[in-house]
């Protein structure tokens, strides 16, 4: 049996080095045998290999009835949805210990928390995160020639930043147990952190959008002693960066027209050439 300082919760069955197994399995193999049956299911069992040995060490057949229900399919944005392993792990303990918790429920409560969450995960994650820090580490590695310190930091940040977050909610979800999941989810908090973080998202890709998308018109007129060029005299008068914002609309619509991005890529540059060699667009270094 376990020493009680040991224990990761006051009268609990689950170590904390069993715990921190548990979450290290998740965020280092949680694409693991990834597959459009059980999609992160396999990944989610193996979650509980040092679980499983805690809550029945002596009962092979408990031990198989855990495992077939945490295989069952899950899928969620690794680092918000980590709370929801936490909770599960919560449960079954609670379980383990004879409460009446049906093995459905925790089922149930897995497969009702994985969309709110990989909301929540993909937006401020994908939507936000990853964007800035690109934007910033490009940069770095673009102001001078050979520069891999950009790379290398963005690796290094976005590693330590997964760990980071997934470990914190991991052991939120595992502390607070379900009942807290649903009620942050219940109060609106929800809601409040999509909206800040999808403002927040728009702002960084709009910025991205100034700095990367790069579309020039290359059409001038000439009359007598004078040059109209088409860009400078026009578009960069009434607003500058018009045309790479107006790129940027017509791709989002044809996304929503739900065009492939194969097709849009290969559109892009289909037009690209034939702009160059027409004379309408121009390549500005």
């Amino acid at each position: 049996m376990a020493e009680k300082s040991n224990l990761a919760r006051k009268d609990g069955l689950v170590t904390k080095s069993a715990l921190r197994h548990a979450w290290f399995n998740w965020e280092t193999f949680v694409q693991t045998c990834y597959n459009y049956e059980r999609m992160m299911g396999q990944a989610c069992a193996h979650v509980f290999v040092p679980i499983a040995r805690m809550l029945y060490r002596d009962d092979a057949l408990k031990r198989r009835e855990l495992m077939r229900r945490e295989i069952e399919f899950f899928n969620v944005e690794p680092e918000f949805g980590a709370c929801i392993l936490g909770m599960s792990i919560a449960a079954e303990e609670e379980k383990a210990q004879g409460a009446p918790i049906p093995g459905e429920f925790i089922t149930n409560i897995k497969t009702s928390l994985m969309g709110p969450l990989a909301g929540i995960g993909d937006t401020i994650w994908q939507g936000v995160v990853i964007p800035i820090l690109l934007g910033i580490c490009i940069d770095l590695t673009t102001s001078g020639s050979g520069n891999i310190w950009g790379a290398l930091l963005y690796a290094v940040l976005i590693t330590a930043g997964a760990y980071a977050v997934s470990y914190a909610s991991f052991m939120f979800g595992y502390r607070a147990g379900s009942d807290a999941v649903v009620d942050f989810l219940e109060k609106g908090t929800l809601g409040k952190l999509l909206k800040g973080a999808s403002i927040m998202g728009c702002m960084v890709m709009g910025g991205l959008v100034v700095k990367y998308v790069v579309v020039t018109c290359g059409i001038e007129f000439s009359t007598t002693g004078t040059v109209f060029n088409v860009q400078k005299d026009l578009f960069d008068t009434i607003m500058p960066k018009i045309l790479p914002l107006c790129v940027t609309m017509l791709v989002y619509w044809l996304l929503k027209k739900r065009w492939s991005s194969l097709k849009i890529i290969a559109l892009i540059v289909a037009v690209g050439i034939i702009g160059v060699l027409s004379g309408a667009l121009t390549y500005v270094a």
